[in-house]
């Protein structure tokens, strides 16, 4: 599929990456178990430090906790593979998107100024990002913790003249019901979070395996 867009009759936008960026339908309820599961695996689950500046990260087992909710947000990222799929194969059915694929996941609480560095998931085809409690923000700073997606083309900040630089990144408001699907080498990360509550979100990472549309990845 061709990932260029007109925007004059001989000016494209070349090399486009697909993000996909959805709030899930009645998830509240889900949501109110998901929360309940993550600080009671808190409580027995020392965590880990990865890419996280304070807060807590899970140990990567998210993916297998048999709960009726996880089951749930398992489903929504599944649709959401089917999708994306779909798009680069320019299939109209998701019927017809047959994917296989492995899949590993796990929590994060972040509170009061935590956020996360700059980092990719290698050794994978695609990231997510789901959204169960997203606190309520302090005003008066800068980017709070805002998830950010970094322009991947690194020569695009070169320019030193000042209107000619292409660098883009995407910022992207964390919410409740908010899942966020990328490309796993896509540098991503959380800027400080300031207000009141704690953040919850759910992460996962993709290898795509298998399936009539396994090039999608």
């Amino acid at each position: 599929m061709d990932f260029s867009f007109p925007i004059t009759q001989d000016i494209s936008i070349a090399f486009a990456t697909p993000v996909l960026v959805r709030t899930i339908s009645n998830f509240e309820t889900v949501n109110e178990g998901l929360k309940k599961q993550v600080y009671a695996a808190r409580e027995e689950d020392g965590g880990v430090s990865i890419s996280n500046r304070g807060g807590w990260q899970s140990s990567p087992t998210l993916w297998n906790w048999e709960t009726p909710e996880v089951e749930a947000f398992k489903g929504w990222v599944h649709d959401s593979m089917l999708r994306m799929a779909a798009l680069l194969t320019q299939e109209t059915d998701l019927g017809n998107v047959d994917l296989q694929y492995v899949a590993g996941g796990w929590a994060n609480i972040n509170g009061q100024g935590n956020y996360n560095d700059g980092h990719v998931h290698p050794d994978c085809d695609w990231s997510c990002v789901y959204y169960a409690q997203a606190g309520e923000l302090e005003p008066g700073w800068d980017r709070n913790g805002k998830f950010e997606l970094h322009d991947p083309r690194t020569l695009a900040q070169a320019s030193k003249l000042a209107g000619y630089g292409f660098a883009r990144s995407l910022l992207i408001d964390p919410e409740p019901g908010k899942l966020i699907l990328f490309p796993a080498w896509m540098e991503h990360s959380v800027h400080p979070f300031y207000g009141t509550g704690e953040r919850i979100s759910l992460a996962v990472n993709i290898k795509i395996t298998g399936g009539r549309h396994a090039g999608a990845g």
